[in-house]
């Protein structure tokens, strides 16, 4: 039994460890024995059962040799994976910066939108100049309107409403306004006042509404005051200034159609015609007063009366009998019958009528007022058996 235990202790003793070089050197089975099992206390069974089992822990396999044989190339390959760390950190860097440039963007964003929203409150700012400037340059022109003579408003009307210039709503009106309130000026004196619209003048026997035509012209349209409330009237375009040509027409049509409301639908009466007459009158005069010429018209009693009419109705025998009448039972008139179906009616003051029949069916007349001044209005009111031949 000894000699057995001998060679054993015998064989772990003898028996090689190699360590590999550069490595920590693996402590001695003698070394292990003593550190774990301590002689004086185990038996010699027991010490050479730890021995020889440390011996097998300690001891390398056949392919742990080669490892540590390659220890140089696994210390060269740790320091390459140190650089390969190293170059993962600096990529891991670098895609950390890169992920930080979107973190930016918005910076870029948040500059562009205050670039954006300047140039927005800089636009802004040069519009509400310009509001305020137009606003500014309306009051002004407002105020200029305020303190022309009709000359400076002829002036404004010329330059802003002919051609038509962008002006307020308000300055316009106002320059309407102020520009028909001169050429009306007569009639103040029979009680020119304000109508119940902006665009309308009231006096004593009519009412005056004044409006832009096309051609931005200013049309003056009366509506005659009838003498029974029962009666009504429309306002009829009589007059239409033209401050470009410096010009006043007249309709004549619508000089006839006062002469038909007085004394065929007897809207108004004799006197109240001559009345309108009179204040339509005094208007033509201040228009020439202003610098107007005033077309050759039928209202107009600043020239004595030549002017040739063709009636719409047929000549016939009781209106001539009618006249003849009349004219017999005045010692100022007559009634004579010239060649080719004409007459010719002798009146006051040098003043005659001729009557002709044409051969269309229509009734032509000559009016001649000779030296003396006066309008249709006044012609017929004057002579109203004369009436029949024109209106009826």
């Amino acid at each position: 039994m000894n000699n057995e235990n001998e060679r054993k202790e015998t064989k772990i003793n003898t028996k090689e460890v190699i360590v590999p070089e550069n490595t920590t050197q693996a402590p001695t089975p003698k070394e292990v024995t003593e550190e774990i099992l301590p002689a004086d206390h185990l038996s010699e069974e027991t010490t050479a059962a730890a021995t020889e089992e440390a011996t097998e822990v300690v001891e390398p396999s056949a392919e742990e040799v080669p490892n540590m044989e390659n220890a140089d190339t696994t210390e060269t390959t740790a320091e390459d994976e140190l650089d390969t760390a190293d170059l993962e950190a600096d990529v891991t860097e670098v895609a950390s910066t890169q992920e930080k440039i979107p973190t930016e963007i918005p910076r870029s964003s948040e500059m562009e939108r205050y670039y954006q929203n300047k140039e927005a409150d800089h636009q802004e700012i040069e519009q509400l100049i310009a509001t305020a400037e137009r606003e500014l340059a309306d009051l002004k022109l407002r105020k200029a309107l305020m303190e022309a003579d009709f000359g400076q408003l002829l002036q404004y009307y010329q330059e802003l409403i002919l051609p038509n210039e962008p002006i307020s709503p308000i300055a316009k009106k106002t320059l309407l306004e102020y520009f028909s309130y001169e050429l009306l000026k007569p009639l103040h004196t029979v009680g020119l006042t304000q109508g119940s619209r902006y665009d309308v003048w009231q006096s004593k026997h009519f009412l005056i509404q004044y409006q832009l035509t096309e051609t931005q012209n200013l049309a003056l349209n009366f509506q005659m005051t009838p003498i029974d409330s029962r009666f009504t009237t429309a306002f009829m375009n009589l007059m239409t200034v033209k401050p470009g040509e410096m010009v006043v027409e007249v309709e004549d049509n619508q000089v006839l159609k006062l002469v038909r409301q007085w004394h065929v639908e007897h809207v108004f009466s004799t006197n109240q015609l001559s009345l309108i007459n009179y204040d339509l009158n005094q208007l033509l005069t201040h228009f020439r007063e202003l610098g107007f010429t005033i077309t050759p018209s039928l209202l107009d009693n600043a020239h004595p009366l030549q002017v040739r009419l063709d009636s719409e109705f047929p000549l016939e025998a009781s209106v001539l009998d009618d006249i003849f009448i009349k004219t017999m039972e005045n010692p100022e008139f007559d009634f004579e019958t010239l060649p080719e179906d004409r007459y010719q009616v002798l009146l006051d003051q040098e003043q005659k009528l001729t009557i002709s029949e044409m051969a269309e069916g229509v009734t032509s007349l000559f009016v001649d007022s000779d030296n003396r001044r006066r309008s249709l209005l006044d012609f017929f009111t004057s002579y109203p058996f004369l009436v029949p031949l024109m209106v009826r």
